[in-house]
């Protein structure tokens, strides 16, 4: 009786034990296992019809995704810069007639109209002349050649000698016109889009040998001789210098008399000024080292690069010319090529290629999923992988769209598709060699018993998997780019409706078709395939695709569960050390030299092909080559400084839509007319003029001294004694004037300067539309030039804007908040992109190492996967800057989503290992490794497929995508396969090492010191069935006995299975039928009618004791007919290759946890148990009706029992029951009150789980 109630106590302990792993390891509760295996229909109707009310609400609520202008939203806002470039654009765009703000204070209708077109005259002539001094005044004498002077609006080719010599001879000169006339001329449209002189003919280009020909009479390019070329180059040698000491300048070009203006004119030679050619060569068509100051004296000077100018207006309007004759790769001769060009059409031309070479990324998730198909081999199961990628996509769509009302929607974020199919097909392999897996172990159970056993694994991985991924693209929010905030939201919102996808579409999918398709897949006899030739071709066909599988099973099989993890434990010192030093190579390279380049580009010219394509070349190299993009867009450009009051530099606008800039948020406080703010701004002109940062400009007037300018023009005013109203500004009153005065004669200059017709009306004042002057605008030059570089940009902004803080601080009420900007678009793109980016990078880790914790609870584990996942972004990174890579915005993206692509893999092994059920860490390594590695490299596989298929795409974006999913994916597999582990092998946990247990988490993992193999339900359990097992001689337990791994106890051992006898009737398995059948004949005399339903399977422990004693076998009585027990039981076997494979007979090395099955549901039973005797009248010797099959398939294992005594039992057990027969046995049991065991061997090599 006590006996009984221990094993009773015993039973109900391991209940609640197993019932507590179930509820804490689990995300599918065995209520959501019943549902996904009992109504799979029901569960995927419902995901449909979710998928597809979202997808309706998402396209039809407000406006669709524009894509006209990919590049949008790559520039950085929020920033301290970006707020001001912002309000200071709506400055701008706001100043003018009838707008918020105005340049004048008057409002009657009649005065503004004059005003207006006073100032539209002024503009258009302002204009003229700007344009006249930066080429010529005016056309006169042979200058009339050409329709005017070349300018940025024409149509450019850049050419370049094909022999790599110089430009200046007369071969190539000819050649280049002659390239123009094949290319460009004889195409049919470009009548139709060229510039027209008077007689309608076509302009002639603004060419090296046009320009020639015009000085010398030649009637066409193709005319010139050797002896004009020589004349030409010693005209320009003697005017060279005038021109680059900048003497020689557009208003010293045209007659005398206008020449005479300016005094600096006199120095030029007059056969320099006499014709425009001269100035416009050097300034336009000869590259900016061809007779500089260094190369004046060569005797020959070489002439690297040559610009042509078309007589055709940049735009749209050339992409037919550039498709049909451009766009090939024969754009040279043998003097010339053609090597850079602007036609305009960049980004119409990204659009172009941006729609064709859609396909790259098509045909790469096609890849993807083909080798999904490859290794699951059902297509219904890949389209429904895929039906999960699309449902993921519009679902999270619509939560973008409505849900968190994001409005724009980049064109980076169609990244995403490839991305997700990427980590859905890893966790697709996964999900399947762990249902394959459970079939393999447990072929009698039922849908439910494989749908609970493999979400209990899948659903634990899914969770920190899916956490810490979408946490990661989640804290790439953090980047000021609009583009990359959007991309983050998307990509982290499809990572979670992913998971919700993944455990209920994907199981409900698997069932479906284990249930209805695979069930009803008719097998043709082999004399049907012999009857004709053709399919006698097909069946042949198929016997070669069946030998190539089962060659890449067995293949698969040495490599992922033989090789693999003997090398990895074997070799784990090398691996540590040799991804460590890659780790901190890639640190090193990434961080402190070469590092990666900064963007060199503002993103209207970002580089969006390859590097080699003639636009891109044009803007990163031609275009610095010739003075005049230099003057202008170069490096040779003065920085301005505006500095902006009355206005606050607010950007209320919408953060994440580029298109929203906000509105103006006037300064309440802003006032210039008191006598104190007069008195602050004359001393602050003082202060700019004395820095060493200021540079007076003739060209540029300055306004920043304007309240200097206005107390002179009152001190000429003399006062008058008939007109009152203009004694108000005259030099009767004193500096500071009195509000009224200031105000009053503000309006008098204004109006004065306007009705003389001034150069410019801008006296830096705002007016809003009531008169009242809201905001001051001051503007002057620095002697700093624009540059591309970083620091130069860096040391510029952080000089003026500390002195101009500094100044703030002195300033009176109402001016104290002041602000300035300047041209800072791309140092604001650069200080963003160099700063944000390992900041979003480390916070990505830092989240992901949180949510990775609170998910396996184990701070060992947690550590050394971010570790790996670290070294994984830092090796990418350090492979990015060896390629060359400049970190542009595309670039910060993928180094922000890198992070998010390396976890997937490091949580594929981290779950494994956390749940493998044995003790010590080496088994735990071997075993994650065997369950998972297949997996891990097809998903790594699949993923490098698609990179390899965008490599020849022409959009850079895509090309780029292709190389950096390849070197994550391949970085991350090897990390996590060899360094993650190998870390493991050192430092992994053992039981609860390194575990946080809490009170509810006590049930995850169990083990006892005093007991340190046991993992039986019971402590006290002992069976007679230990001497049976074998040690296995060629095992991967006895081949690695560096790693002390040959003396690891390791115990498995096959699932008792009882069958209750209340089980409903419906069809069973195949092979359970046949050993039913089997069964029936060999027990005839006993009226017993087998169950079909998956019995009680209990787990049977082996357990040596250490004194020799005679081992027991304790077994609970079965007569209690009415209870149903639902125990969970860990999956602990290696992971599956394609297909369903045979379990390895090299186990696992270490203690594999037991536990009990028992029925989950009745509908799980097949038929009903006929017993016609008491299940409680036992009989020694017999099976007594209690159940239809007691099987043990016995593992080959290892024990540390001495060697005789091992050999000894073994010698024994086999001599008395003939276990080298593969027949079944009966043990009679020892004990009169237990029932005996029979037994049924399955093989050698079949032995292990049941098949």
């Amino acid at each position: 009786m006590d006996h009984s109630s221990d094993l009773v106590w015993h039973f109900l302990c391991s209940y609640v034990t197993m019932r507590s792993k179930i509820i804490l390891f689990s995300l599918a509760p065995s209520s959501c296992s019943q549902v996904i295996a009992e109504w799979p229909v029901a569960v995927l109707v419902l995901c449909l019809v979710t998928v597809l009310v979202c997808t309706l609400a998402g396209l039809l609520v407000g406006n669709l995704p524009d894509f006209s202008e990919p590049l949008l939203g790559f520039e950085p806002r929020n920033t301290d810069i970006g707020r001001k470039l912002i309000v200071w654009k709506n400055v701008q765009s706001h100043t003018g007639y009838k707008k918020t703000l105005s340049l004048t204070p008057y409002t009657e209708n009649r005065y503004v109209d004059f005003l207006v077109q006073a100032a539209g005259q002024r503009a258009i002539q302002g204009e003229r002349e700007a344009r006249m001094r930066r080429m010529i005044e005016q056309d006169y004498g042979k200058d009339s050649f050409f329709c005017g002077p070349p300018g940025k609006n024409y149509s450019q080719l850049v050419f370049m000698s094909t022999t790599a010599g110089s430009l200046w001879n007369l071969q190539a000169i000819q050649s280049m016109c002659q390239m123009e006339q094949d290319k460009i001329r004889s195409h049919t449209q470009f009548g139709n889009l060229c510039q027209r002189t008077e007689a309608n003919e076509c302009c002639p280009s603004w060419s090296l040998g046009n320009y020639i020909a015009v000085l010398y009479n030649r009637s066409s390019c193709l005319e010139i001789t050797q002896a004009d070329i020589s004349h030409t180059l010693a005209l320009l040698r003697s005017c060279a210098p005038d021109y680059h000491k900048g003497i020689l300048i557009p208003s010293c070009l045209g007659p005398r008399t206008g020449r005479e203006k300016h005094s600096q004119c006199a120095k030029v030679p007059e056969k320099c000024t006499r014709f425009s050619a001269v100035y416009q060569l050097l300034h336009f068509l000869v590259d900016r080292d061809f007779l500089s100051p260094p190369t004046m004296d060569y005797q020959v000077p070489s002439l690297k690069y040559s610009l042509l100018f078309l007589p055709t207006k940049k735009g749209a309007s050339m992409m037919g010319i550039y498709l049909d004759n451009l766009e090939s790769w024969d754009l040279f001769d043998n003097y010339t090529s053609i090597t850079g060009m602007d036609l305009g059409l960049k980004q119409k031309l990204f659009q172009h290629y941006l729609l064709l070479d859609t396909m790259y990324p098509v045909l790469a998730i096609l890849a993807i999923f083909l080798i999904m198909f490859f290794y699951l081999r059902s297509i219904f199961i890949t389209f429904m992988v895929l039906l999960i990628v699309i449902g993921t996509l519009m679902i999270s769509y619509f939560l973008y769209k409505v849900a968190f009302r994001f409005t724009f929607f980049p064109f980076v974020n169609l990244i995403a598709v490839v991305i997700l199919s990427s980590i859905c097909a890893n966790h697709a392999f996964v999900f399947f060699d762990l249902w394959n897996l459970s079939k393999t172990q447990n072929p009698s159970a039922g849908l439910l018993q494989w749908v609970s056993l493999t979400m209990h694994h899948f659903g634990y991985l899914m969770l920190a998997s899916c956490f810490a991924t979408g946490a990661a693209f989640y804290a790439c929010y953090m980047s000021n780019i609009i583009a990359i905030r959007c991309f983050a939201i998307y990509m982290g919102t499809c990572i979670f409706v992913n998971l919700v996808f993944m455990m209920t579409w994907l199981p409900s999918s698997v069932v479906l078709y284990e249930r209805y398709i695979a069930r009803n897949c008719i097998y043709k006899p082999e004399d049907y395939w012999n009857n004709s030739e053709h399919k006698r071709v097909i069946l042949s066909l198929h016997h070669m695709i069946r030998s190539l599988q089962s060659t890449w099973c067995e293949t698969s099989k040495l490599l992922f569960e033989k090789l693999l993890p003997c090398g990895v434990i074997k070799f784990r010192y090398i691996w540590i050390c040799w991804f460590a030093a890659l780790a901190i190579g890639g640190a090193y390279i990434s961080c402190l030299n070469p590092k990666l380049k900064l963007p060199t580009l503002e993103m209207p010219s970002v580089q969006v092909f390859r590097l080699s394509h003639p636009f891109e070349r044009y803007d990163a190299e031609y275009c610095h080559q010739f003075m005049f993009e230099r003057l202008e867009h170069g490096e040779g450009q003065r920085m301005p400084v505006t500095l902006v009051w009355g206005i606050l530099p607010v950007d209320n606008g919408d953060h994440f839509n580029p298109k929203s800039n906000g509105t103006l948020v006037m300064d309440t406080t802003f006032t210039i007319q008191n006598p104190e703010a007069q008195k602050w701004l004359l001393e602050f002109c003082q202060k700019v003029k004395n820095q060493t940062f200021y540079f007076s400009d003739l060209e540029h007037r300055s306004t920043v001294c304007f309240v200097e300018e206005f107390h002179r023009w009152m001190d000429s005013r003399q006062c008058s004694q008939r007109d009152h109203s203009f004694n108000l500004c005259c030099n009767h009153f004193s500096f500071p004037y009195g509000s009224d005065v200031f105000l009053h004669c503000i309006k008098m200059i204004i109006m004065e300067q306007g009705r003389d017709g001034a150069e410019s009306n801008d006296l830096s004042l705002r007016f809003d539309g009531k008169g009242n002057l809201v905001a001051l605008v001051l503007k002057f030059q620095t002697v700093y030039h624009y540059s591309f570089n970083y620091s130069k940009g860096r040391q510029f902004y952080d000089e003026i804007s500390l002195w101009i803080a500094g100044e703030m601080k002195t300033a009176p009420m109402g001016l104290q908040n002041g602000w300035f900007t300047s041209k800072l678009e791309l140092y604001n793109l650069q200080h963003s992109v160099s700063t944000e980016t390992m900041v979003v990078m480390g916070l990505s880790i830092a989240i992901s190492f949180v949510v990775l914790l609170l998910t396996t609870w184990n701070v060992l584990l947690s550590i050394f996967s971010i570790t790996a996942i670290t070294g994984t972004v830092l090796v990418t990174m350090g492979l990015l800057v060896l390629l060359e890579w400049q970190l542009n915005s595309v670039e910060s993206l993928f180094i922000s989503a890198a992070v998010g692509l390396s976890i997937d893999f490091k949580v594929n092994y981290c779950i494994s290992y956390h749940l493998c059920p044995h003790s010590d860490r080496l088994s735990r390594v071997a075993f994650s490794l065997k369950q998972m590695s297949c997996a891990t490299a097809m998903g790594a596989s699949a993923l490098f497929s698609a990179g390899v298929v965008m490599l020849p795409a022409t959009v850079l974006a895509y090309r780029k995508l292709g190389i950096f999913i390849m070197m994550i994916k391949c970085i991350s597999c090897g990390f996590a396969s060899f360094f993650f582990q190998s870390l493991c092998c050192f430092f992994g946990p053992e039981k609860n090492c390194g575990q946080i247990l809490w009170p509810c988490a006590h049930a995850l993992k169990d083990y006892s010191d005093d007991h340190p193999i046991q993992e039986s339900n019971t402590a006290n359990e002992q069976y007679e069935l230990q001497p049976l097992a074998r040690k296995l001689s060629d095992s991967f337990d006895t081949s690695t006995s560096t790693s002390k791994l040959s003396n690891r106890p390791s115990v498995l051992s096959e699932d008792m299975q009882l069958q209750d006898s209340r089980c409903p009737r419906m069809e069973i398995h195949p092979s359970l039928e046949r050993d039913r059948q089997n069964l029936e004949e060999s027990l005839g005399d006993h009226h017993v009618a087998l169950c079909q339903c998956p019995a009680l399977q209990t787990s049977s422990p082996y357990k040596h004791s250490s004194s020799g004693a005679e081992t027991e076998i304790h077994r609970e009585k079965l007569c209690r007919d009415s209870e149903t027990y639902e125990p969970h039981r860990c999956l602990c076997a290696t992971g599956s290759s394609f297909g369903v494979r045979n379990v390895s007979s090299e186990k696992s090395l270490g203690d594999f946890e037991q536990s009990i099955k028992l029925a989950e549901s009745a509908s799980s039973c097949p038929d009903i148990l006929e017993v016609t005797d008491s299940c409680c009248q036992t009989q020694r010797g017999h099976l007594n009706g209690k159940r239809d099959t007691l099987r043990l398939h016995l593992r080959e294992t290892v024990f540390d029992i001495p060697p005789s005594a091992s050999q000894q039992n073994s010698s024994l057990w086999k001599n008395r029951f003939g276990l080298g027969s593969e027949g079944p046995v009966v043990l009679p049991n020892s004990k009169p009150d237990m029932p005996d065991v029979w037994i049924k061997r399955s093989g050698a090599q079949n032995s292990g789980y049941s098949s």
